[in-house]
């Protein structure tokens, strides 16, 4: 992200404000185009993020245990996801959705920063604020609930986490006889909170742990990052850097001799949620303490690890 895609994320703001009124609980927002039908009369369901500036590789998590509860639900789902994303949902057994499946859909789902996109679809459109602080549930389940209350449906015993991917076999080949950590050190989101001092910080960590722990490192990053950083980091055992994609992060995940991840709350540290894997973050922060308060609480991670694991076993702040 750059400083134009910031003020246009704040100018998004204006937008958001015209949503008030359609407001049928805290945090989502109801546009009726279609007056004629009730809302447990949408049948044709269309999860709508095409965006790559409002919608990150880790949103798209946050959103498949809602596509999971409808299709056990007997509605009919497809998702437009970014480009990049949309092997998660083909792995998972979901539809990649088309323009002609935007035309059929009963209901589009989507994110309040979409607003001025979806509106000009002229659909039954709800729109989900994620970043509201008004949130006081795991980030899934209250998604979850929310939608199941909106179309008149149960989801009182369902469990919202994210899939993980299946029968993946990455192009990466790890020594069997070694225990890794993975470190990444890059952000894009929010780059503007990070300093310098954050930046070696979170080094110092990798390194001193790697050691203790007798554990190789492996370091992870776009092609991007590799080429505008300049540091030398002389306990990093395997470089991946621009040689992986999206579907190998995941991979490399699964990995049972993959024990641990370092890096800033982005989307490498969500993977390793979903394998029960521990993380340690260096958390980026928020500008005020109740926004504070909601990430930590809600969205690291973004689902209830009981009865599977504590929170405290897949994460910790350093």
């Amino acid at each position: 992200m750059n400083y134009f895609s910031l003020i246009k994320k704040t100018f998004n703001l204006l937008n958001v404000a015209k949503l008030k009124k359609y407001g049928i609980n805290s945090n989502m927002y109801f546009v009726n185009r279609e007056y004629g039908k009730k809302n447990n009369e949408f049948k044709k369901i269309l999860l709508y993020f095409p965006d790559q500036e409002f919608m990150h590789f880790g949103d798209h998590l946050f959103f498949e245990p809602l596509a999971k509860f409808l299709k056990e639900n007997g509605f009919i789902v497809k998702i437009m996801p970014i480009k990049a994303m949309e092997f998660y949902f083909i792995n998972n057994g979901y539809d990649i959705g088309t323009d002609n499946d935007i035309l059929d859909a009963d209901l589009l789902i989507t994110r309040v920063e979409m607003y001025n996109e979806a509106a000009r679809l002229k659909k039954n459109t709800l729109f989900i604020d994620i970043t509201s602080s008004s949130i006081k549930n795991f980030l899934c389940q209250d998604i979850v609930n929310k939608i199941a209350d909106f179309l008149s449906a149960d989801a009182k015993n369902f469990y919202a986490k994210p899939s993980k991917i299946n029968n993946y076999q990455g192009k990466i080949e790890l020594n069997r006889d070694k225990e890794y950590v993975t470190f990444n050190n890059y952000i894009d989101s929010a780059f503007y909170r990070v300093r310098k001092k954050h930046y070696k910080h979170l080094s110092d960590f990798c390194k001193h742990f790697a050691e203790i722990n007798n554990l190789s490192v492996i370091h992870l990053g776009t092609k991007n990052d590799k080429e505008k950083d300049k540091n030398y980091y002389d306990f990093i055992d395997l470089d991946l850097r621009g040689k992986t994609d999206v579907a190998d992060l995941f991979y490399i995940a699964s990995l049972d001799n993959v024990k641990f991840n370092i890096s800033f709350d982005t989307f490498i540290m969500h993977i390793f949620f979903l394998n029960n894997k521990k993380s340690f973050i260096l958390f980026r922060g928020r500008y005020t303490s109740k926004a504070r308060n909601f990430v930590k609480r809600y969205i690291l991670p973004p689902f209830n690890p009981e009865p599977e694991i504590k929170i405290e076993n897949i994460l910790e702040y350093i």
